[in-house]
C-alpha cells in the first residue's frame, strides 16, 4: 500500500455532481486464478451453459434498466448479447478449448483478443466496444466461478472504486446507497459514464494510480464537477463539499424544469438551441442535455484521430450514426476545416509563416478535390438518414462558394448514376467567420441556404488578434463594436434574403449577448451540450421587445468597455 496522497487525484468528470462516502473496491477479475482444464467437451459445455446464463441475466438486467431509467437505456446492456452470439468469437472459443485451455482461460483469452482489436481503433465509438467485451469476459468468468459480480447490496454512502468500472456493474445498482463512482480508466463517452449520468451518480474516470493507493472503507470526496478525488478529507473539508453538494443539487433541480420546454422568449419569439459536437461519441451528450439538434459537427476530428485519410465508408458510417440518432432534428456537418491550429500529419500540409491566413479550410479542399469529394459523397449519403445540411468553412469570396456548390452537384450526379439515395434538397450553408464574408454577406446570401456565424474566428480576424496570444488578448472580445456591427450586418443580410442565420463559438452561449441575438432575429445558436438548459432558462426570461431597445443602444456605443458594462448590468 502506497502512502496516502495529500493532494487530490485528478480525473475526467463523466457524470457531474459531488459525492461524499466510503470506498468499496471492485475486485479485479484479472487477478483470479483460472481453473484447471478438463476434457474439451466438458469445458465447451461449461462455456455454453455460462453464455446461456449470461444472456438470461443480461436480458433481465436490461429490462430493469428500461424500467428504472427509461425505455431504451437498457439497449447499452442488451447490445452485449449480439457480441456473445458472434460466430467468429464462438469458433475461437472452441479452438482455445480444444488446445487445452479451461473454459475461463478461453473466455479470458478470446475476449482479450477482440478487446485489443477494438481498442486499437481510432474511432471512439468503436473503442468503446473493447470495454463492452471486457465487461462480458468479467461476467461470464464470474458465472463460471460461481461468484456474484454485480452490485446487489452495499452500505449507504458507498463510493465504488475500480480499475475499469464496467456498464453492467453500473446498471446493476438498485438502491440510493451508491453516492459516487471512481474508475482508473475510461472517459466521459463510455457506456458506464452514460449509465451513471442516467442514475445521477457522480462519476470520475481516468484517475491514474488511485486503486492501489486506497483501501476499503476509506473516506473520500468525489468532486465530479472539477474532476477531483479527495482522500481522507477532514471535517471542515467535508462541510465545504456538503454545502457545494446542496448548491449543485439545487441548481440541477432548477435547470431540469427546462428540459423538454420550447425555447421561446417571454413574448413568444422562438430560437433553437443546437449543439457543437466532434463525432458520434458526443451524441449522447446532446440527447441527455435536451439539445434541439447538431449545429456544428466538426469533421476534422475524424481526420485528426486517424493515421490515414478516412475513406468514404468510414466517413459515411460516422455521419449516418449522427443523423440517425438525431431523429430528423437538424444536423449541420461542417466540411473539413484544417490548417491554422489544426494539423494532420499524413495530409502533409506545407509549413507556413502564418497558417491562420494560409492554405486552410475551404482553400485546401477546393484544391484537394479528391479528398473533398469523398467527404461530400459521404455527407450526401448520410442525408438519406436524417435532416442533414452541409456547412462550408472560411468562405471569403463568392467564387469559393460557387466552386464548392459545383463539386456538390458533381457528387450528386455520381450518386444518382450509382442509384444511391440522398436528399436532393440538402441545404448548403456558409460559415461567416471572416470580415470579407461578413462584408459580402448580402451577395453570399443569394447563393446559399443558411448562414452560421463562427464568432471565434470572426473576432480573431476582425481584430487581427490571435486568440491564443496573451499579449493581445485584450483585443479578443465579443463586445468589440466592430464585431457586433459585423454580426448585425450578417443577420440583416440573411433576413433580407429569407434564409436562416445561426451563431456558434463562445459568443453563442454568452448570456450578456443574448438580447442582441434575439433582437437580430437569429434562428438558432449552437453551443456545448452542457450549456443548453441554462441558455434556455435565460432565453425564457428575455423579451424580444426589450431586446430590441437594448440592441439599438449597443449599436450606437463606441467602445468595448461601454458595451460590456451596459450588457452585464442589464443581465
Amino acid at each position: 500500500m502506497e502512502p496516502f496522497n495529500t493532494e487530490p487525484y485528478l480525473g475526467i468528470p463523466c457524470s457531474q455532481g459531488i459525492g461524499i462516502g466510503r470506498i468499496f473496491k471492485i475486485k479485479d477479475k484479472k487477478n483470479t486464478v483460472p481453473s484447471e482444464a478438463r476434457s474439451p467437451e466438458e469445458e465447451m459445455l461449461r462455456i455454453k451453459k455460462a453464455l446461456a446464463e449470461y444472456k438470461k441475466r443480461t436480458l433481465k438486467l436490461a429490462e430493469k434498466v428500461d424500467i428504472n431509467l427509461g425505455k431504451g437505456d437498457g439497449d447499452i446492456i442488451r447490445s452485449h448479447i449480439a457480441i456473445v452470439e458472434d460466430v467468429e468469437m464462438n469458433e475461437l472459443l472452441y479452438k482455445f478449448v480444444n488446445s487445452g485451455k479451461s473454459a475461463d482461460q478461453a473466455v479470458d483469452n478470446v475476449c482479450g483478443i477482440f478487446a485489443n482489436i477494438f481498442d486499437s481503433m481510432e474511432d471512439e465509438y468503436m473503442r468503446q466496444k473493447s470495454v463492452d467485451i471486457l465487461d462480458i469476459s468479467t461476467q461470464v468468468r464470474s458465472i463460471l466461478a460461481g461468484e456474484e459480480y454485480l452490485i446487489c447490496d452495499v452500505p449507504e454512502g458507498t463510493v465504488l472504486l475500480g480499475k475499469n468500472i464496467q456498464p453492467s456493474l453500473v446498471s446493476s445498482i438498485e438502491n440510493g446507497n451508491v453516492v459516487g463512482i471512481i474508475s482508473e480508466y475510461g472517459n466521459e463517452t463510455s457506456h458506464s459514464a452514460i449509465l451513471a449520468k442516467a442514475l445521477k451518480i457522480p462519476m470520475i474516470s481516468g484517475v491514474s494510480g488511485i486503486y492501489d493507493s486506497c483501501e476499503n472503507d476509506q473516506k473520500v470526496i468525489v468532486n465530479a464537477i472539477e474532476g477531483e478525488v479527495i482522500l481522507d478529507p477532514d471535517r471542515e473539508t467535508c462541510k465545504v463539499y456538503e454545502k457545494r453538494e446542496e448548491e449543485y443539487a439545487k441548481k440541477v433541480s432548477e435547470l431540469e424544469k427546462y428540459f423538454g420546454k420550447p425555447t421561446k422568449t417571454k413574448d413568444g419569439a422562438t430560437i433553437k438551441i443546437l449543439c457543437n459536437i466532434s463525432g458520434p461519441a458526443d451524441i449522447r451528450k446532446v440527447i441527455d442535455n435536451d439539445g434541439e439538434g447538431v449545429g456544428l459537427l466538426r469533421t476534422e476530428l475524424l481526420f485528426m484521430n486517424s493515421r490515414f485519410n478516412p475513406g468514404e465508408a468510414e466517413q459515411f458510417d460516422a455521419y449516418k450514426r449522427v443523423a440517425s440518432a438525431m431523429n430528423d432534428k437538424p444536423v449541420i456537418i461542417r466540411t473539413l476545416d484544417i490548417g491554422g491550429d489544426k494539423e494532420i500529419s499524413y495530409l502533409e500540409l506545407p509549413q507556413e509563416d502564418n497558417p491562420f491566413l494560409g492554405f486552410r479550410a475551404i482553400r485546401y479542399t477546393l484544391k484537394e478535390t479528391e479528398i473533398f469529394k469523398i467527404q461530400l459523397r459521404s455527407i450526401l449519403r448520410a442525408s438519406a438518414y436524417g435532416n442533414v445540411s452541409i456547412l462550408l468553412p472560411m468562405i471569403t469570396t463568392l467564387d469559393e462558394l460557387l466552386q464548392a456548390k459545383e463539386l456538390i452537384e458533381e457528387c450528386k450526379d455520381e450518386l444518382r448514376s450509382e442509384q444511391v439515395k440522398f436528399n436532393e434538397n440538402i441545404r448548403v450553408g456558409c460559415m461567416i467567420e471572416t470580415p470579407s464574408a461578413a462584408m459580402i454577406s448580402d451577395i453570399l446570401a443569394g447563393e446559399c441556404d443558411f448562414f452560421s456565424i463562427g464568432t471565434n474566428d470572426l473576432i480573431q480576424y476582425t481584430m487581427c488578434a490571435d486568440r491564443g496570444n496573451s499579449r493581445v488578448s485584450y483585443l479578443y472580445s465579443s463586445y468589440q463594436p466592430s464585431v457586433i456591427r459585423l454580426i448585425e450586418r450578417v443577420a440583416k443580410a440573411a433576413k433580407e434574403a429569407g434564409i436562416p442565420v445561426g451563431i456558434c463559438g463562445e459568443a453563442a452561449s454568452n448570456e450578456f449577448l443574448l438580447p442582441l441575438l434575439i433582437a437580430l432575429d437569429f434562428d438558432e445558436v449552437s453551443v456545448n451540450a452542457s450549456s443548453v438548459l441554462e441558455l434556455r432558462k435565460n432565453i425564457l426570461g428575455i423579451s424580444k421587445e426589450e431586446s430590441k431597445a437594448v440592441t439599438e443602444k449597443v449599436l450606437k456605443m463606441s467602445s468595448e468597455d461601454e458595451i460590456f458594462n451596459y450588457l452585464s448590468a442589464k443581465s
